[in-house]
């Protein structure tokens, strides 16, 4: 199982159980737009189960592979910025203030982003 969260600080009120429900059903919600649902190379591929249980449709969704040369952090800011997709999925490898950079960024796009916490293989 893996957790989904953003870097909306306004979400430290909820549980993380709430948090994670909460992320999974924006994603889902997210995965019915005729847009892609972008996972980094560097993210676990997600649980169909999981999916399937949240009714995330998975026809939109791409585990992008890996770049010889881009940092992950180039990776998902050209992807927001492609402006083909309804949100990217990364790593928390990213540092918590390009974190906030890349929301920052996918906002201005109509675009979402969500990052792994990969100690615990959650998304925030």
């Amino acid at each position: 199982m893996f957790h989904l969260h953003t870097t909306d600080h306004s979400a430290a009120t909820y549980s993380h159980s709430a948090n994670q429900t909460e992320s999974i059903r924006r994603l889902a919600g997210l995965s019915r737009q005729n847009q892609w649902i972008l996972f980094t190379a560097e993210c676990p591929r997600p649980s169909l189960e999981l999916f399937v249980a949240y009714k995330v449709s998975c026809n939109n969704i791409v585990h992008m592979k890996p770049s010889k040369t881009l940092p992950e952090m180039a990776i998902v800011e050209k992807a927001i910025k492609s402006g083909n997709a309804s949100a990217v999925v990364a790593s928390g490898n990213i540092s918590l203030a390009d974190q906030q950079l890349l929301t920052s960024l996918a906002n201005q796009h109509h675009c979402e982003v969500f990052f792994i916490d990969k100690e615990y293989g959650h998304y925030h």
